[in-house]
């Protein structure tokens, strides 16, 4: 029978980095998701434009119908 892995080897995935990067990135998106909607209302005051990506292509909305608007689900894999 083999002997059994040291501990700190025991899940070479699992690390303190790594660990500290995903709350890293939960920030980021945080802070991302705080921008986004600081910059809608700013539009939604002033009356500007939303420029957005959709199916491929910029398109302006009127920054009214913004809210209604919600990220769909990534085509691509994300870590997590």
């Amino acid at each position: 029978m083999p002997k059994e892995m040291p501990r700190k080897f025991a899940h070479p995935h699992r690390t303190r980095k790594m660990r500290t990067e995903l709350s890293l990135t939960q920030k980021a998106m945080q802070a991302l998701t705080e921008a986004v909607a600081k910059v809608v209302e700013d539009h939604r005051k002033r009356g500007i434009p939303l420029a957005i990506w959709r199916n491929g292509r910029a398109v302006s909305i009127p920054a009214a119908v913004a809210g209604a608007l919600r990220e769909s689900l990534s085509p691509y894999k994300t870590k997590g």
